[in-house]
């Protein structure tokens, strides 16, 4: 039973290291060790690119709600048109619920900036206005402070 565990971790730790592009070499004693240390290494690698790809996804999710916001607050739509076009926005970014997305507030905020609302101006575009007395407002100021 020993011998056919040990050799079905040698299998493992061949498939693993010719899947992760190493170099196999036979050597006794602590295999079930190497075989962790390189499945570790996989998952590592693996979350570090899953976190670069959530980093990447939320940026751009950020850059296009702050540029919708520029459209809006320049053309000033009414703000049923803008809270349309920003649930279209989160659901191509598979967000499903944006208003409980802190990002989604602070892009906002960086894209009145960018159109040129000054900080008194926020409190009366339509959309804005109803959010004065909520604290998702207050994500919106920290946003447009950030720009």
């Amino acid at each position: 039973m020993r011998i056919s565990t040990l050799a079905s971790l040698l299998v493992l730790f061949t498939a693993i290291s010719l899947l992760a592009g190493c170099s196999i070499s036979y050597s006794t004693g602590k295999s079930s060790d190497a075989i962790s240390a390189s499945s570790d290494s996989i998952s590592n690698s693996s979350d570090s690119d899953d976190d670069k790809t959530a980093a990447s996804t939320a940026s751009t999710y950020a850059e296009d709600v702050a540029t919708a916001t520029v459209r809006y607050a320049s053309n000033q739509k009414a703000h049923e048109q803008f809270l349309q076009t920003i649930s279209n926005i989160a659901r191509s970014h598979g967000i499903v619920d944006w208003e409980r997305e802190k990002i989604t507030y602070t892009a906002m905020g960086k894209g009145l900036k960018r159109a040129g609302i000054n900080k008194q101006g926020i409190a009366t575009l339509g959309y804005f206005r109803t959010l004065a007395d909520k604290s998702d407002y207050s994500l919106v100021l920290k946003g447009y402070h950030q720009s």
